[in-house]
């Protein structure tokens, strides 16, 4: 439903979309109607071509209005997202991603990376629970450790990166969400 209001929203029919995105037309209907649950990878695609967040399609928030005030998640409860060929892993500790704010318990193992640089909308804070991160904005590295936070424009290209041989535990708030 949300792929489809997005794609519908930006007035693209489902083969521009299946063109676009390298997906056949059959997979992207059958997504759209909640018939198959895409990988990450195809989630990805679809939003770098609809250009919204691809959180917003992996956590299946429709909207950031209306939402209840108060959110519980427990610690058994929580969405995550692990990633193919990888030990990194997101878990959500905000209930969704229709509020203000995201929030993700991010575990970063040994030498693990998010990848090439990227920037979105907000601001970003991080705080390092455990370990150590390096974390790139705007061409310039930062060496946080446990108990150091950092603030950010993400507006400003930024990544991160574990040089370590221990994992790191990390918070990462974003605001608006995004992913």
């Amino acid at each position: 439903m949300i792929i489809r209001k997005a794609r519908l929203g930006k007035s693209m029919v489902l083969q521009e979309l299946a063109t676009r995105s390298d997906l056949s037309i059959s997979f992207l209907s059958q997504v759209e109607r909640n018939l198959l649950t895409p990988s990450i990878s195809a989630l990805k695609r679809i939003a770098d071509v609809l250009d919204i967040p691809a959180g917003s399609l992996m956590f299946g928030a429709e909207s950031r209005k209306g939402g209840i005030g108060i959110g519980l998640v427990r610690r058994g409860n929580r969405k995550r997202v692990v990633f193919p060929d990888s030990q990194i892993a997101y878990e959500m500790l905000t209930p969704d991603l229709r509020r203000r704010m995201s929030v993700l318990w991010l575990k970063a193992p040994p030498h693990g990376e998010s990848g090439p640089v990227f920037s979105h909308d907000g601001e970003d804070a991080v705080i390092v629970l455990k370990g150590r991160l390096k974390i790139e904005i705007g061409g310039v590295w930062y060496e946080l450790a446990s108990g150091d936070s950092l603030y950010f424009s993400s507006e400003l290209p930024h990544r991160w990166r574990n040089e370590s041989a221990k994992p790191a535990e990390v918070i990462w708030i974003s605001t608006p969400p995004s992913f």
